[in-house]
């Protein structure tokens, strides 16, 4: 094909989501449910469904035609398009919707079609008084540490449940800013930067039921490491520091306290000293009487819950687990939602997941720590609970012993002494929505060569009626070849691996072809494409979801693969990692990669490359050091390579001190002298948790006389967005090009 029609393809694949259209459905659920509605197509012939459940009918929402000439009489001129003009709207009565066109806000009456035009806010910032009271119950966003070595991040203020505060953190300080008059509190006054304040926003929730108290944190940063940055655009440049915590540094010491917002001392909750110690607030028991906490050690091998009185700060344990390797890790408790704790609806008892029994399974307890029986068993992971209703646990799990990482929906019953049932069906991932009340769900799934399709279904996963099947013309217009998952062997010759390889569009089989290996490897996630990987839209973020795709466009195999040491697995498959980092990695990928071209002829083993990010930097350079005979060039953005540079290793090498040499082995800059294959590597100037690692290994293969490649971007931290992430996708491209 011409590079005219290769560039057209991969621009085209960057976007691989506006070639697949419908298929997913995100429904809006009206005013608690259990109907909803929902957006399918473009501003072409955008449509949007109401749906009821409980008649199992499904129309659309609005009369098109008539939507059309009132909002031309309204604007003045016939909106774009053939449909709906709009995909967002939000009921504010059961037949009156809100919605904004060519950047007007209106409300519309469904019985009459009057269309009323809503007059902007007054917008005058001495008056803040004169706000309207949707601007005033709108949470802004502010600074706070999210993950640290990385800096401070813009996050939501928290919404109090009575709807009256947001609460935030101030110059330090717990700060609420009431909803009546927008005005701004603050309920602590001692926060510095060493020793501040902080409340959690997103992952957990802060408020009491009632809405009295505030659960919130005071964190001892005063002996921690400061990385230092400089911000070079800027007329004058500026130097930042943030806070970060080499492997066996100095970690933030956490205190916990409840606050109340009519004011009062803080209390204290007696947890003795925290430090190495971390905390994750679990939640409120519904009556608010107490307020349940987890306390990991810092290696993550042992986990106390603790149940915590708000009004005297007394605690008393619940429930204590510990585990010869690691119960849990950073990503998961600490910097993602994923505790693995789901209190009871009625706070009568929580469920706890654990791999005691060498698989992730639930186990009921009472609100006294009194386990009440394990609820699921059986060579399988359960991965998530969706929701606990009317006497049933419904859960997600990978437990198709056929395809081990497809996900579906299951239910069991909270009293135990049954199976679970499967609720869902059709290979792939199942990601699932709830309605509020009314027992139903809407079901999304998708392979790796299927397209996505949506269902509606009760609770008893009883087909009620398929509400979205992906449309792929365009997709399939490009000459789109399908995507392919494929079984081999682990380096033990024993463990299955699964593995997704893309194809070029016009993919030939009897042609030989190059291949780039996409990696990550990181202990703490899957990266193996699992479904069609429709990923939306996100301006700048191609090279994060699509561009590994992209490349087949200009005549690439792109692979990606689990490896051992991954997640989604046993515990035992997971375990590979520990105290074992870097000796069996790279050989479980570079096998794979032999298997595959020993059954696909079209597979050209003298022209493989791979790329990676983070881990996939890390994972990258060994590869080129460890198996030099497979990969012959690489690219390692922002790769974290020095093992003892932060925290993240502790859970799987323990304490440098302890385990040095575990530490050195894992430690990818001592092999830059080995290095013989073509090299780029890729920075972010204000990447404070990677930046040094680049300039560590760029230096040392220049001491070494090992020429390589070496680009940073100015403007950038941990990944190349916006203009840099297309300049990125760009310099990939034609650096693979060149050198396979």
């Amino acid at each position: 094909m011409t590079t005219e029609r290769n560039d057209a393809v991969y621009n085209a694949y960057l976007n691989f989501g506006d070639l697949v259209r419908g298929g997913t459905v995100t429904p809006a659920w009206n005013l608690g449910g259990p109907s909803f509605w929902y957006a399918e197509g473009g501003p072409q012939d955008r449509v949007i469904h109401l749906v009821d459940p409980v008649k199992n009918s499904r129309e659309p929402l609005f009369d098109v035609d008539r939507l059309r000439k009132a909002l031309t009489t309204a604007l003045g001129f016939e909106p774009a398009g053939n449909g709906v003009p709009f995909a967002q709207l939000a009921f504010i009565a059961p037949q009156v919707v809100m919605f904004a066109v060519e950047g007007k806000s209106f409300t519309l009456d469904l019985t009459t079609y009057q269309l009323t035009e809503q007059q902007p806010p007054l917008s005058l910032p001495i008056y803040t008084l004169l706000a309207d009271e949707v601007t005033r119950a709108t949470p802004r966003l502010f600074p706070k540490e999210g993950f640290a070595g990385l800096g401070k991040m813009n996050m939501p203020e928290s919404p109090s449940p009575d709807g009256k505060w947001f609460a935030s953190v101030l110059d330090n300080n717990i700060a609420l800013r009431a909803t009546v008059d927008g005005q701004t509190v603050l309920l602590t006054n001692d926060g510095t930067e060493q020793v501040s304040w902080d409340v959690e926003t997103v992952k957990w929730q802060a408020w009491s039921p009632d809405a009295q108290r505030l659960a919130v944190m005071r964190v001892d940063t005063t002996d921690m490491a400061r990385i230092p940055t400089v911000h070079w655009l800027k007329p004058l440049e500026q130097v930042t520091e943030v806070i970060t915590i080499p492997a066996g540094g100095v970690l933030n010491r956490n205190e916990l306290f409840v606050l109340n917002v009519q004011g009062g001392r803080p209390v204290q909750i007696d947890l003795g000293d925290t430090t190495d110690q971390y905390l994750v607030v679990l939640g409120w028991l519904p009556h608010g009487r107490e307020l349940l906490v987890a306390r990991y050690d810092r290696l993550f091998t042992q986990v106390e819950i603790l149940a915590a009185s708000p009004v005297d700060g007394s605690v008393r344990s619940v429930m204590t687990e510990k585990s010869a390797t690691w119960l849990t890790n950073q990503h998961y408790a600490l910097w993602a939602t994923d505790t693995g704790f789901w209190l009871l609806p009625d706070g009568s008892g929580f469920l706890w997941r654990s791999e005691r029994d060498g698989w992730a399974h639930l186990y009921h307890y009472d609100i006294q720590g009194n386990l009440v029986g394990q609820l699921t068993q059986g060579a399988f992971p359960v991965i998530s609970v969706t929701t606990i209703s009317d006497g049933y646990v419904y859960f997600q799990a990978h437990a198709d012993t056929e395809r081990p990482y497809d996900n579906h929906l299951y239910r069991v019953p909270l009293a135990g002494g049954a199976s679970y049932e499967q609720l869902t069906e059709g290979k792939g991932r199942h990601t699932i929505a709830f309605a509020p009340v009314g027992g139903f769900f809407v079901g999304t799934f998708s392979s790796v060569d299927a397209a996505p399709v949506t269902v509606l279904r009760s609770v008893d996963g009883k087909l009620l009626q398929t509400l979205s099947t992906a449309d792929i013309a365009l997709l399939e217009q490009t000459g789109y070849t399908p995507s392919k998952e494929f079984v081999v062997k682990a380096a033990d010759g024993e463990t299955d691996l699964w593995a997704t390889l893309h194809y070029p569009y016009d993919f030939d089989p009897s042609q030989k072809y190059p291949l780039v290996e996409s990696i990550y490897g990181g202990p703490q996630t899957t990266w193996r494409t699992m479904d069609l990987a429709a990923q939306p839209r996100i301006p700048g973020a191609e090279s994060l979801l699509n561009h590994p795709r992209a490349l087949t466009a200009h005549g690439f195999l792109v692979l990606t693969l689990d490896g051992r040491g991954t997640p989604g697995r046993s515990k035992a498959f997971h375990d590979t990692i520990y105290r074992n980092w870097g000796n069996f990695e790279i050989a479980d990928h570079a096998g794979a990669i032999k298997q595959l071209a020993e059954r696909e002829s079209y597979i050209d083993l003298e022209r493989v490359g791979i790329m990676g990010g983070s881990w996939g930097g890390h994972y990258t350079f060994r590869a080129l050091v460890q198996a030099p005979d497979v990969y012959k060039a690489g690219i390692a953005e922002m790769p974290g390579l020095d093992s003892r540079a932060f925290t993240l290793y502790e859970v799987y090498l323990g304490l440098p001190a302890d385990n040095a040499e575990l530490y050195d082995n894992a430690d990818v800059l001592r092999l830059a002298p080995q290095l013989t294959g073509d090299l780029l590597l890729i920075g972010g100037a204000n990447d404070t948790g990677t930046q040094k690692d680049f300039f560590r290994m760029s230096e040392a293969l220049i001491r070494a006389g090992i020429q390589h490649d070496a680009f940073t971007y100015p403007n950038t931290g941990h990944g190349a967005l916006g203009a840099s992430g297309r300049y990125n996708n760009e310099l990939k491209l034609r650096w693979l090009k060149r050198h396979l």
